[in-house]
């Protein structure tokens, strides 16, 4: 059962959070609507993840992964922006951000999106992934390299920190292909193609830092 300490925007939002995720198997160990409240609770609850809106009254989303980074155990962090296609949310998923889900208002999937992540499972949209085949340097495969299942097994190097195998994921995912779509194409679960994309982002940290060093 993962624990979550929820980050939002206003109380109203927090409330509605939680409510959403009562019954669930989801613990809500703490919430707050100010970053620098919450920094000592943090420390102190230890939850598995951290939701968080994109932008907060007084923070905002790299921020928060910046702060989480330097805590004694560092949560996974969940961004709940109320689209994929807002423009801070591939710079907070770079940042360190882990996986994010959209927070449409409904709560459907919330809890669902939280197990994956506390599995190291996540997603990106196609505008995402595009966006991260920028950040590595590297352009698309070739969708005849892509879509066979071999493409899946390909270890060799594309670019820094990036193989082949990852490429082709990217790629397909650019294209807009689904989960389980790829996942037939490569003859593989949907969950290891979730746990392909985590580690991917988990990456995309690493170039971020390089980037910021250069």
């Amino acid at each position: 059962m993962p624990t979550v300490y929820l980050l939002r925007l206003n109380q109203a939002t927090l409330q509605r959070t939680r409510s959403q995720l009562a019954g669930t198997e989801v613990r809500v160990a703490g919430c707050n609507v100010l970053l620098a409240d919450a920094l000592d609770e943090l420390v102190t609850l230890a939850p598995d993840i951290v939701a968080s809106d994109l932008r907060l009254t007084d923070s905002h989303a790299m921020r928060v992964a910046h702060e989480l980074g330097r805590l004694p155990m560092r949560p996974q962090l969940l961004l709940l922006p109320p689209t994929a296609d807002d423009l801070q949310l591939f710079a907070a998923l770079s940042a360190g951000a882990n996986a994010y889900h959209v927070d449409d208002g409904s709560g459907l999937g919330l809890a669902d999106a939280l197990s994956r992540l506390h599995d190291r499972r996540a997603m990106l949209s196609p505008q995402l992934a595009r966006h991260a085949l920028a950040a590595f340097g590297i352009e698309r495969s070739p969708l005849t390299l892509a879509r066979p299942a071999a493409g899946a097994l390909d270890n060799t190097p594309a670019g820094r920190q990036i193989d082949q195998a990852s490429r082709h994921l990217l790629t397909l995912l650019a294209q807009g292909l689904l989960l389980a779509e790829i996942a037939t194409l490569w003859k593989l679960e949907a969950a290891e193609i979730e746990r392909r994309i985590w580690r991917l982002v988990r990456l995309l940290h690493v170039r971020s830092r390089e980037l910021l060093i250069a």
